[in-house]
Formats: C-alpha cells, sequence, structure tokens
C-alpha cells in the first residue's frame, strides 16, 4: 500500500506544566501571538489532514489562545503523571483513522510548514517507519510515527515520551538533516523566549 500525506495525523503536545517557564509558556506572547499558536498555524498549513491538540494543564487557556483554528483538541486528565500520557492520549484519539501520526512540540513557535511538509514527504516516500529532523547529528522534533510503532506509543510510561522506541530502532528511523537550528529551538525558561525575541523571525 502507498503512502499518502493525508494518512498522516498531527498531534500537537500541549499539556505541560511549563514548570521551568515561571508560568505556561505555551500562553507567553511571541510577536503578538501566544506560542501555541504558532505551532498551531503552521501545522494547519501544511499536508498533515488533521491536526489535534492534547491540552491538560491550564487546558481551557490553552485552548482559547487556538480561538477561531479548525483544530481539534483533547484534555489529557493525566498529564501530572508525564508526557507519555499526553503522547498516548492524543493517538486514541486519532488512531482510529490514521496509519501515521507526527507529533509536534506545542513550545516551538519557530517551526515552519515547509519542514512539517518536507518531514512528511520524506516518509511518504521511504520504507522507515520513523522519521524526524536532524541538526548536527542530533535529533529535532517534530517525529512521525507509523502505526506499526503505536502499540509500543501506547504502552510508554513516565515523562520520557517516544524516545525510547526511536532509540530501540535506529534502523527502522529516517533521519532528515537540516542545516539550521533556529526552526527547532523550543522555549523551556523565559531566557529562550527573549532570546528568540532578540533572534527569531517567522
Amino acid at each position: 500500500m502507498s503512502r499518502q500525506p493525508s494518512s498522516i495525523a498531527g498531534i500537537i503536545l500541549a499539556a505541560g506544566m511549563s514548570t521551568r517557564f515561571g508560568g505556561n509558556k505555551l500562553l507567553a506572547d511571541y510577536q503578538r501571538r501566544p506560542i501555541i499558536r504558532w505551532v498551531a498555524e503552521a501545522a494547519l498549513a501544511s499536508q498533515l489532514t488533521q491536526i489535534l491538540v492534547v491540552l491538560g494543564h491550564q487546558a481551557v487557556a490553552v485552548g482559547d489562545a487556538l480561538a477561531g483554528l479548525p483544530v481539534d483538541t483533547v484534555v489529557n486528565q493525566d498529564y501530572q503523571q508525564g508526557q507519555s500520557t499526553s503522547v498516548i492520549a492524543g493517538l486514541k484519539a486519532v488512531q482510529t483513522n490514521y496509519s501515521a501520526a507526527m507529533y509536534l512540540m506545542g513550545d516551538q513557535p519557530l517551526i515552519e510548514t515547509a519542514i512539517i511538509d518536507e518531514l512528511i514527504t520524506a516518509y511518504v516516500k521511504s520504507e522507515h517507519d520513523i522519521c524526524y529532523p536532524s541538526f548536527q547529528n542530533k535529533r529535532r522534533n517534530p517525529v512521525i510515527f507509523g502505526d506499526v510503532f503505536f502499540d509500543n506509543i501506547l504502552a510508554l510510561t513516565g515523562d520520557t515520551g517516544a524516545r525510547a522506541i526511536i532509540d530501540a530502532n535506529p534502523g527502522r528511523a529516517l533521519a532528515v538533516g537540516f542545516n539550521h537550528e533556529q526552526s527547532f529551538l523550543d522555549v523551556d525558561e523565559e531566557i529562550d523566549l527573549n532570546s528568540l525575541h532578540s533572534t527569531g523571525t517567522n
């Protein structure tokens, strides 16, 4: 069966507590828009058919930050138990209708539609079951997982996300190299956001 971009769902992880930021980083302002909205808009403009946002901490406020955007949402009531619970909640909501899922981080406001589409194209044309961007041989986000790994994702626990699955299956993962890091920068602390304000453009 040939792969199609329409078979890939986009899952934006937006449930975390931002413990290192001093407030909800997804609601922080970057160029007059909340960080989470930048990510959602980039995903919506891509080849991804459905965009699902996994909410948790301050779910109402984060949902309000996405007002007017044609995204679907699911609330992870167990978000305090670690990122794996959000990864699983997102997959459960889309697995019936899609044969692959792209996980996007809600705290990467510089992620570009072109990068999302390049990853989708690389995955569709390959025989690999995982596809991720790489900068200087370091793995970045977002990451695509084919349905062969859905059961592995649903079995995740703790706060590690799906990194362990990639680590355990290097031969089944396709790294797409990029020559710049800026688009993949995430916001963990206020200093990260200040750095984006001073150097980042979108």
